[in-house]
């Protein structure tokens, strides 16, 4: 994470903290996919060298998230699994969002992980129905979006605090980050950002 270091403006360390953690478990198996295959998730976000229907899913979501449809998730899902199309979800989220910051901070993006070795380990929750994210996922809004895989939901919430704001602080009018922005401005950005990204939440 030497890049996020560099940039003109100092990252918080919790955020750094929490981009090491990230990078971590990108490179490691997951529910559906090894460590080579989910390396191979984020490098074809980035770079546009698709082979499958995971790496289409993860290019698209990555460089023009606005175009996603329920066909392109459906299609992913129907043909390599639910769970696999969860952790490709989990996946670019979580390094586009690495991306942008080091984007915003003039610096190049990390480079990649060399994957872990190991089977994926197959902890996939049953029961769950599909709602507005066109996949799996028990009752409520994003914090659970990636629940049927609960690697890839404990990784998502992991990066609220140090990217957003944690359940206690959204519940907080008066929250006020030190250093940083307070509530409204912190909703402000994420609304126009959502509404930038026509996102469906």
């Amino acid at each position: 994470m030497a890049n996020i270091l560099s940039g003109r403006v100092p990252p918080r360390g919790d955020a750094v903290e929490a981009i090491h953690r990230q990078f971590e478990a990108l490179a490691s198996p997951g529910a559906a996919l090894n460590g080579e295959q989910r390396v191979g998730i984020a490098a074809a976000a980035r770079s546009g060298e698709i082979h499958d229907e995971l790496q289409t899913l993860a290019h698209h979501l990555y460089s023009s998230p606005a175009t996603v449809h329920e066909e392109h998730v459906r299609n992913a899902a129907g043909r390599r699994g639910e769970a696999a199309t969860v952790e490709v979800v989990g996946i670019v989220a979580r390094l586009a969002c690495v991306d942008r910051v080091n984007q915003v901070l003039g610096v190049d993006p990390d480079p990649l992980p060399g994957p872990v070795p190991g089977d994926p380990a197959g902890d996939i929750r049953s029961g769950l129905k599909r709602r507005r994210g066109f996949l799996p996922k028990p009752p409520g809004e994003i914090p659970v979006a990636l629940d049927l895989v609960p690697s890839e939901g404990q990784s998502l919430r992991a990066m609220f605090g140090p990217m957003y704001m944690t359940d206690d602080e959204m519940d907080d009018p008066l929250f006020h980050r030190q250093p940083g922005l307070d509530t409204p401005q912190l909703e402000t950005i994420a609304s126009r950002v959502s509404f930038l990204n026509e996102c469906f939440y």
